[in-house]
């Protein structure tokens, strides 16, 4: 039962990322400014601490999961060491200033600034984007494949 939970869980949160990175492209120049807007001076950052907790403990649920149906170490260890490599590298594309006109307002946190950059220029990090995306859509259809038996060969062949 765990396993299933994880991988319903997996999907969920792919679909989720996906979502997230496709936002950048097709959210218009004032919906972004607007958002921004909202969660760094309305609401003074305390959305990003609220959600930073829940998927922190999201998180914590899905390694569970993984660790009490078995995991192999070295597979773990090289995506671990991966993505966060890719997030690292990803976050160096936004060492450019910002024009004025699309810099945060005072007080300015580092945090502040980066999500900034990343909406005003988010083609910056395309190579990241493409090979995190290209990952997803890898881990999504082996999910459906392999982990809930969809679209198999074996299916394909009945009809």
């Amino acid at each position: 039962m765990n396993s299933l939970t994880l991988k319903i869980l997996l999907t969920v949160y792919i679909l989720y990322a996906l979502l997230k990175f496709f936002e950048f492209f097709f959210r218009d120049e004032e919906t972004k400014m607007k958002g921004l807007y909202t969660v760094y001076v309305k609401g003074g950052g305390a959305v990003i601490k609220i959600f930073d907790n829940v998927v922190l403990a999201f998180m914590l649920v899905l390694l569970g999961l993984l660790f009490w149906g078995g995991v192999e170490y070295v597979s773990f260890t090289t995506g671990l060491l991966v993505g966060m490599t890719i997030i690292q590298v990803y976050f160096h594309r936004f060492s450019e200033p910002l024009p004025p006109e699309k810099s945060p307002g005072p007080p300015i946190t580092a945090l502040k600034m980066l999500s900034y950059s990343i909406q005003a220029n988010p083609g910056r990090a395309w190579r990241e984007l493409v090979l995190m995306t290209s990952l997803f859509v890898w881990a999504l259809y082996m999910l459906a494949t392999q982990g809930f038996g969809l679209f198999t060969r074996h299916i394909i062949l009945k009809r």
